[in-house]
């Protein structure tokens, strides 16, 4: 028998269900590149066979176009690539017949080779099918429609004619695709392969991200929510949203996303609704002390009938302290960071109430904070909803030990001033400062000081360009001043105010606006004023009342004259420290290491030990600096930072 005979013989019914439905239309990718020639052909690497590969065929066999079923079900949105869906569809036919072959179908092998389309109707009185389904709009007609029209307009056709031809290999087709896709068919499992259903560069993406089965990624997107693709190397919004749509619509066997995987929370209807609360390391909005560790009778708890807070647990009471920082986003949230490690780590570490932590227990978490165990460190960026969430990324560095322990004896402070607790833990008695906390202050000492000033005196001396002298005077003022980056930025003439003294002189004052628009006065030296003279001469300008533009900024650009966005300051003052650090190091390396770390900051804590050096009293320091408590100003009166103070008041500002 030919094999055009075999491709002919009937199908036996028995093994030829009816074909189920194609499934969602989803973007499945299929391989649609061609191999280039004179390659040699190696054995093609198929994926797994889904429903919307098998819809994609089946089209195909019923007539319609191939770039249309391929934008259908297995192209991105937006017009069909015909050669893309040519390949495609050959690839297919190709994987098809192999299947056929080897589970003993070689007439349905046969079959698949034959397209209906080549099937042309020879009569030249009759025009052909598809010549007479041109004249009718696209998709308005069925076939048999079309047949039975073109029967009635041009005589009744033979069994013999191009278009029942059609009609049958159609038919065997349909059926013979039914049969592949109820033995080929499979859907997605959480163990496959990353790369056997969403392609090898995707596949090689993720796997560089550590995700290599589909369970991995859907347990990926679970933790992270809609910006789970972030951190992946050149995977971006729309290939992720992409895989977010084939997941979904294989959650049968994959699972369902959750609605934060579909949109961001801020473009959500409604708010997400958290997992149950419950005891164990979970955001303080999850946490649920277990009994006896909530703090209704903790040991330290003040009387509850002079308590001003309505609160009855150190739960509710962090809340109501951190109720008092919600005007300013930042601040609530570093605050809310601390108070939920230091409130989870008393409970779930040291396995008592806060209100019940004593000297020791603080000792204690000072010490964690150096190195928290692996069941407290997490990824960064996972999703407070998340189960894999912790409140640690790695052991902490100095500088964020320092700030962890400010805030806990804020908090406390704050608790023993509403009477919720009797006592300071922090403060009764006193718990020693860590060994390396002299080193956590981030402030140059007076050789340091030194350094950078004997840096700006020789550019003094050779003529220095207009940025030289702007970046001294910003070094300068911010010694002199202790204002904050974004007071500086700010900073306008108008701040300047100037009285008569007994004297006869004048005491000039900076009234600095500093966070959440609160002014403060900065009393100004004579060594202060004559700088901002000397500065505001060089731009043509002088800080007395009615001689000036009272909007004109502080430090301004060298072009136009206009204030320095806080960030261009920054870069200024860090790229002059830095140039100062690479002149340094050929004299004193060490000093130079650390000058080359400075910026803004470090002058502002600067300006504050040379104020504890010369005799200022803590209370008007945090008035000077703007500090909303007095434990921010503390860290000033340390006696290990405040040792060599003889030495501030000759190196801080420059000679009158």
């Amino acid at each position: 028998m030919s094999s055009r005979q075999l491709a002919k013989k009937p199908l036996p019914d028995k093994d030829l269900p009816s074909s189920p439905g194609a499934g969602a239309v989803v973007r499945a990718q299929a391989d649609g590149r061609a191999r280039p020639r004179g390659r040699a052909a190696g054995p093609p690497a198929q994926r797994p066979l889904g429903h919307p590969q098998m819809a994609f065929v089946r089209s195909w066999a019923e007539g319609l176009d191939p770039a249309t079923a391929w934008q259908r079900y297995l192209g991105t949105d937006g017009a069909g690539d015909a050669k893309q869906a040519r390949h495609a569809l050959q690839a297919l036919l190709d994987q098809l017949r192999g299947l056929a072959l080897a589970h003993g179908r070689p007439d349905i092998a046969a079959l698949l080779r034959r397209d209906p389309m080549a099937i042309t109707d020879s009569s030249a009185e009759a025009p052909s099918l598809q010549g007479f389904a041109a004249q009718f709009p696209p998709d308005h007609h069925t076939e048999a429609e079309l047949i039975a029209l073109h029967q009635e307009t041009f005589g009744q056709a033979d069994a013999r004619s191009a278009a029942r031809r059609q009609q049958r290999l159609r038919a065997r087709l349909g059926q013979a695709l039914a049969w592949l896709e109820q033995i080929g068919v499979r859907t997605p499992q959480p163990a496959d392969r990353a790369a056997a259903w969403l392609g090898a560069p995707v596949a090689r993406r993720l796997a560089a991200a550590g995700i290599d089965t589909l369970g991995a990624l859907h347990a990926r997107i679970l933790d992270r929510g809609f910006h789970w693709h972030r951190g992946i190397h050149r995977l971006g919004p729309a290939g992720a949203a992409r895989i977010v749509r084939w997941l979904g619509a294989h959650a049968a066997s994959l699972g369902a996303l959750p609605t934060t995987a579909l949109a961001p929370r801020a473009m959500l209807g409604a708010p997400v609704p958290s997992p149950a609360p419950r005891a164990g390391i979970v955001p303080l909005e999850r946490f649920q002390p277990p009994a006896g560790c909530d703090g209704a009778q903790g040991s330290n708890r003040g009387p509850a009938t002079a308590c001003l807070l309505q609160a009855s647990t150190d739960l509710a009471a962090v809340h109501g302290w951190l109720q008092q920082h919600r005007a300013n986003a930042h601040t609530w949230r570093a605050y809310r960071k601390e108070a939920e490690r230091f409130l989870l780590w008393a409970v779930m570490e040291r396995r008592k109430a806060l209100s019940s932590l004593e000297a020791t227990d603080c000792a204690a978490y000072r010490d964690f904070l150096a190195a928290p165990g692996p069941q407290w460190t997490g990824p960064r960026n996972t999703p407070r909803t998340s189960d894999h969430w912790r409140p640690f990324e790695a052991a902490l560095a100095d500088r964020s030990q320092t700030r962890a322990l400010t805030v806990a004896r804020l908090l406390c402070n704050w608790l023993v001033d509403q009477r919720y607790l009797a006592s300071n833990p922090w403060q009764t008695p006193r718990v020693p400062a860590p060994a390396a906390a002299p080193a956590t202050l981030r402030a140059l000492s007076p050789a340091e000081w030194g350094e950078v000033r004997a840096w700006l005196a020789e550019a003094d001396g050779q003529t220095p360009s207009p940025a030289q002298q702007r970046l001294a005077f910003i070094l300068d003022i911010t010694c002199m001043t202790g204002m904050r980056l974004s007071e500086l930025a700010a900073a306008r003439l108008d701040w300047l105010q100037s009285a008569p003294t007994p004297g006869g002189g004048l005491a000039w004052t900076l009234w600095v606006q500093g966070k959440g628009g609160r002014r403060r006065p900065v009393a100004l030296d004579q060594r202060a004023v004559d700088l901002i003279r000397t500065s505001l001469a060089g731009r043509g300008l002088s800080p007395d009342a009615g001689t000036h533009d009272p909007q004109a900024p502080l430090v301004a650009r060298l072009d136009s004259g206009a204030a320095l966005s806080p960030g261009r300051l920054y870069e200024v003052v860090v790229d002059g420290l830095k140039r100062c650090g690479r002149q340094v190091a050929l004299r004193d390396p060490a000093a130079a290491a650390r000058i080359r770390l400075a910026s803004t900051h470090w002058l502002r804590h600067t300006h504050g030990l040379q104020a504890v050096a010369s005799g200022m009293r803590r209370q008007v320091l945090q008035a000077r600096l703007g500090h909303a408590h007095p434990a921010s100003t503390a860290v000033y009166g340390r006696d290990h930072l405040a040792r060599g103070a003889a030495g501030w008041g000759a190196a801080l500002c420059p000679p009158a």
